[in-house]
């Protein structure tokens, strides 16, 4: 398979990943921290030592405010329900995932919250201008996504953290399409909330996530229960981790993920970063070639994450789809859970766009074969 939905999730694993899992289910696959046999003491060691490598990468001084979930969805979830009351207004673009937008309309949909969005513009840049005079109406909650999971746009977001700070709102950055593909810098920035999921461009496995909360924040957990801690108490221990981090972790794949942190740790992010831009670069100088190839993306890749959308001008999306299917060429056709981006770029009444979305282990060569393929059957 030549793999192209890496903003799905990454394909493969990073190096280390598989044989992490398989060591810890054949020797430590057992709860952690909640006895004092020798196995459960590593597994305790290991969610500490996977934390403080995430804090190390987002440059975060304290681990404990990182949490762990199963994905980026649960985080935004907790993050949100945690967060606002009735009556609050929240402020999102019309550029976000469905994991923001479906919590966010069902609370609009029962009268809680007011919801707010700020426009974007043709060049798939976000408005700020538009972003500053919505700030105007007080906010309690920014969310925003750091980059378009549709468009691969990457927008100013330690800005708009500072801007929404100095508006007196909190400021929850979607990072699920970001991390790991360049540096994010949370102790220097004014973010509160950053979430993310551990299978995209951490390259670790699926069913790991993750969500930073500002030291001093306090919300509310949805999620109660035993956490190895205060157990003479029936009652939530109030301190971090332990408030959000209640039954049986899911130790299996954060074994993975640490071994994916090491991996990234060592080839170092801008590295990573830079390889991309190469191989981004020659995509979109080959995709810009093909005529029939409408691209629905920035082409400057400064401002580009790595995620490609296009439309074929002489047949549907669903017909390539299926000449790529054929040739064993993994791309993702439709919406991409992200209905309204797909309004603002004018894709939605096409079925939306191919996305082309290559990963750190894509090949000039795979490249290469997409590019034929297109060429010869657009």
């Amino acid at each position: 398979m030549i793999y192209f939905d890496n903003a799905a999730t990454s394909f493969p694993k990073a190096p280390g990943v598989a044989e992490s899992i398989s060591k810890f289910i054949l020797n430590d696959s057992v709860n952690s921290g909640r006895s004092s046999y020798p196995a459960s003491q590593r597994t305790a060691r290991l969610l500490f030592d996977t934390r403080d490598k995430l804090a190390e990468l987002l440059n975060i001084e304290d681990s404990s405010g990182i949490i762990f979930t199963a994905n980026a969805t649960e985080s935004l979830n907790t993050v949100i329900f945690g967060t606002l009351n009735s009556g609050d207004f929240v402020l999102t673009s019309k550029m976000e995932h469905n994991s923001v937008m479906r919590p966010l309309r069902y609370l609009e949909s029962i009268n809680t919250i007011k919801l707010l969005q700020f426009n974007s513009k043709k060049d798939y840049s976000f408005d700020l201008e538009d972003y500053k005079q919505k700030l105007k109406m007080n906010p309690k909650l920014v969310i925003v996504t750091a980059c378009s999971n549709v468009t691969g746009a990457i927008y100013p977001f330690y800005e708009m953290a500072k801007l929404a700070k100095q508006n007196g709102a909190l400021f929850c950055l979607d990072a699920s399409q970001y991390i790991g593909m360049d540096e994010i810098d949370v102790e220097n920035s004014e973010i509160d909330f950053l979430c993310f999921s551990g299978h995209k461009g951490l390259l670790g496995p699926m069913g790991t996530g993750a969500f930073y909360i500002r030291e001093g924040l306090d919300i509310r957990s949805f999620r109660y229960g035993g956490t190895g801690s205060k157990s003479d108490k029936e009652f939530q221990p109030d301190f971090l981790p332990d408030k959000f981090e209640s039954g049986t972790m899911n130790l299996t794949g954060i074994s993975g993920l640490n071994a994916a942190l090491d991996f990234i740790q060592k080839t170092k992010i801008k590295n990573i970063r830079n390889k991309k831009k190469t191989l981004l670069n020659f995509l979109i100088n080959e995709l810009k070639k093909i005529k029939n190839i409408e691209l629905y993306s920035p082409l400057d890749i400064e401002h580009q994450i790595g995620v490609l959308s296009f439309i074929p001008k002489n047949l549907n999306i669903s017909n390539l789809t299926r000449i790529l299917d054929k040739k064993d060429i993994a791309v993702r056709m439709g919406l991409h859970c992200a209905p309204s981006a797909h309004k603002i770029i004018g894709s939605f009444s096409k079925g939306g766009t191919i996305r082309i979305s290559p990963g750190f282990f894509t090949t000039e060569n795979e490249v290469e074969e997409l590019i034929k393929v297109l060429r010869n059957n657009t």
